[in-house]
């Protein structure tokens, strides 16, 4: 069960961050994230996010703390290669305006080679990367307005 954690500064106040990462339903700040089909409210929701491929990726909401501003979902059909993930994101004042969103990331490759477990810390990385910066865009443009 390897786990990685992701961080990121993001020039913004929490709160801004926090409504954007806790309405799971709306992942309108990921460019590619294609049509989204949600399913149920709070606990337990779904969103079955269409991309390129013909299963869509199904993130379930496992827990969230609004007081504590953290959030945790699980993945299937993860395009990655791993065979079980699950994530908790935190957010964090950092200064006056500033904010550090953290994503803790559980997760199984999907083999046991050397290579397997590389290919997929790699590809996590370079994802949740990917996002943070997205969530950092989405940050300011909200505040921007």
């Amino acid at each position: 069960m390897p786990q990685l954690v992701i961080s990121k500064h993001v020039d913004a106040i929490p709160a801004t961050v926090w409504a954007i990462v806790a309405d799971f339903a709306d992942v309108n700040w990921i460019p590619v994230a294609g049509v989204v089909e949600v399913e149920g409210e709070g606990i337990g929701m779904r969103r079955l996010i269409h991309g390129s491929g013909t299963t869509p990726v199904a993130e379930t909401l496992t827990s969230m703390d609004p007081d504590r501003m953290e959030l945790s979902y699980s993945i299937a059909n993860n395009p990655l290669p791993v065979k079980r993930f699950d994530a908790l994101v935190s957010v964090r004042p950092t200064g006056d305006a500033a904010t550090t969103v953290t994503w803790s990331v559980d997760y199984d490759p999907v083999g046991t080679a050397e290579a397997d477990q590389t290919a997929a810390r790699e590809a996590i990385e370079a994802v949740y990367g990917m996002m943070a910066g997205w969530l950092a865009d989405a940050s300011s443009t909200r505040e921007a307005t």
